[in-house]
């Protein structure tokens, strides 16, 4: 079984990445923009980790999976997936965009190198030398589903060259009477991102 050391190198070619999520909600019209009908109350649930080597599976990990928006302006936000495999180690991953009225964009105007969000759906695909990664999902006011599926285009100690990651987070909230982070433990843990690695805080709700 895999250790926590071995997953952290896993995942450590995720960071050039960008990421994704989505909406559609008869509540969501009371909303305003993107902020405010998807913010606040983290979503919380499942995270699945699936490797895929010739097309058939050969491990798994399962865990509590979590998304968040933080670090919101008047014009961008940050999105925050947080997987937590226990012993066999944790993801936090996090990409700051812009947003307009209920619509997210992280990245360049070219289509290999962009994550976004419009008007509930998810769409992104960034491609560099180690890796094509492809973006989907559904991201409503109350329920948050992300795929990210990465495909290793050279060799890692885990994965081999053309194998897959299929990365599956399945999250929800109920924000009847409102609610936010405020409450919430902060931790200080490694973080991925487009621009490397950092220690930052993360909400744990």
């Amino acid at each position: 079984m895999m250790k926590i050391k071995t997953l952290s190198c896993v995942f450590a070619v995720l960071v050039l990445l960008a990421l994704g999520c989505t909406k559609d909600d008869s509540a969501d019209d009371q909303s305003d923009n993107f902020v405010e009908r998807y913010g606040g109350t983290p979503f919380n649930g499942n995270a699945k980790g699936i490797r895929l080597v010739n097309g058939q599976s050969n491990y798994e990990w399962t865990g509590d999976g979590r998304i968040v928006l933080m670090e919101s302006t008047v014009d961008s936000v940050s999105m925050l997936f947080m997987a937590d495999f226990g012993d066999e180690g944790e993801i936090n991953f996090k990409v700051r965009g812009a947003y307009q009225d209920l619509n997210f964009r992280a990245g360049a105007d070219d289509p290999t190198q962009v994550f976004a969000v419009d008007d509930g759906r998810v769409s992104g695909k960034i491609v560099n030398q180690e890796q094509a990664i492809d973006f989907s999902g559904d991201l409503q006011r109350e329920r948050a589903s992300v795929h990210m599926r990465v495909e290793f285009l050279e060799a890692t100690p885990v994965f081999p060259a053309n194998s897959v990651l299929d990365l599956h987070f399945d999250t929800q909230r109920k924000v009847a009477d409102g609610g936010d982070t405020d409450g919430c433990q902060m931790r200080l843990v490694p973080i991925w991102s487009p621009s490397g690695v950092t220690m930052g805080m993360v909400p744990d709700c």
